[in-house]
């Protein structure tokens, strides 16, 4: 990327320059000498095509004359320094534009437009939510695209009621792909709300959530928490079984709340029948350790470390053979059971230090699920490992 713009800096350099000495040619005789203007143009892109891209900014910088004709370059340049983290010198190359009088509209358009970006790349979110606001009241070309850097900016301040409204009007520029972040806002301002115990709101916003998006899994597990917690149980697992059938990756982070729902309607059968048909069509390490411990409550260890041993033969998993050493450990003595125990606490390490969830996106990783992935600022990219140390 940064090639590019160099390249770009490049092209509009000997451009400028082109015209600069054409510019010259037509004003005084060659027997006057090169014009400083030119031998200074000249100075820049010799330490342009030598690397030094730092100092061929300055000199162009001092060069170019800012017209009509050359904002182009000072646009490339101020994206490249806000590219490098020097929003300062992008915000002053900005300014400076802004405060000519001889740039078009169009232009005046265009660097109102990269001056919002600095300000959101410096974090001073209020400036460049102005800016961002005044294109889109003008409708201008950048409407989209100030509509998107809104969103951003709301996500942040965590204004999510403003989130939705900036969505609604981007959705209605005819841009697709908005239905799963605004769940995701619903689903925001639903935790909000049953933080402070409202959970009729909270309800009203799920189902928001899910009408703007039906494979919203956060929505269906913040749901089946409400109910269950209501001791609605029923309710709860059949709000918690949706999650099958929307996003096969996240049935681990439901089987706590099944387990719990299914336990107080005493109905362990029904549960471990579930489990059975989960793990035929969705194996995971979740899932048949939430297997054996039911049939290790209802027809002991050995059931339960039996249906565990199988599962690992075809899939092997370290959180697997931590509970079957546990299960083992429980019908040993002396020197077998002393060896099972240096071998569970190897594996509780590997455990211990091995990330559970990984973004799709961007490859952040953690032991904790971000709904939004906090490196790369995407929804619901975050999801359960899988593999030998994951599901």
């Amino acid at each position: 990327m940064m090639d590019l713009l160099v390249g770009t800096l490049l092209f509009f350099a000997i451009v400028v320059g082109w015209f600069l000495g054409k510019a010259e040619r037509k004003k005084k005789p060659a027997y006057l000498g090169a014009d400083p203007v030119t031998r200074e143009y000249y100075l820049g892109l010799n330490l342009l095509l030598n690397d030094k891209q730092d100092e061929a900014m300055e000199v162009f910088m001092r060069t170019i004359e800012v017209s009509p004709d050359t904002v182009e370059t000072y646009l490339v340049m101020g994206s490249l320094f806000r590219r490098r983290g020097e929003v300062d010198r992008a915000i002053r190359i900005h300014q400076d534009l802004l405060a000519r009088p001889s740039i078009s509209k169009m232009q005046q358009t265009t660097v109102r437009y990269e001056l919002a970006r600095d300000y959101l790349k410096a974090g001073v979110l209020d400036r460049s939510e102005r800016i961002l606001k005044e294109l889109v009241e003008e409708d201008s070309v950048y409407v989209s695209s100030s509509l998107e850097s809104l969103m951003s900016i709301y996500e942040q301040e965590k204004s999510w009621e403003e989130a939705i409204e900036a969505a609604g009007l981007l959705s209605s520029k005819g841009v697709a792909g908005t239905a799963e972040r605004v769940a995701h806002y619903h689903c925001e301002i639903a935790e909000q709300s049953i933080s402070v115990s409202d959970f009729v709101d909270a309800r009203r916003q799920l189902k928001k959530a899910l009408q703007k998006d039906k494979g919203c899994v956060r929505a269906s597990l913040l749901q089946g928490k409400l109910e269950c917690d209501a001791g609605e149980y029923k309710d709860s697992i059949k709000v918690l079984r949706r999650i099958r059938h929307q996003n096969e990756d996240f049935l681990p982070e439901a089987l706590p709340l099944l387990d719990k729902s299914y336990h107080a309607l005493d109905q362990g059968g029904e549960y471990i029948q579930y489990l059975f048909t989960l793990l035929e069509q969705h194996p995971a390490i979740s899932i048949v350790i939430a297997l054996s411990d039911r049939l290790r409550e209802l027809k002991g260890d050995a059931e339960g470390a039996f249906v565990l041993s199988e599962y690992l033969k075809q899939r092997p998993s370290v959180r697997g053979l931590h509970r079957l050493i546990d299960f083992h450990m429980a019908h040993s003595e002396g020197a077998a059971r002393d060896n099972l125990a240096l071998l569970q606490a190897f594996t509780q390490q590997m455990i211990h230090n091995k990330p559970i969830y990984q973004c799709n996106a961007c490859g952040f990783n953690g032991k904790t699920l971000h709904w939004h992935c906090p490196t790369c600022q995407e929804w619901g990219t975050v999801k359960p490992i899988h593999g030998l140390e994951g599901e």
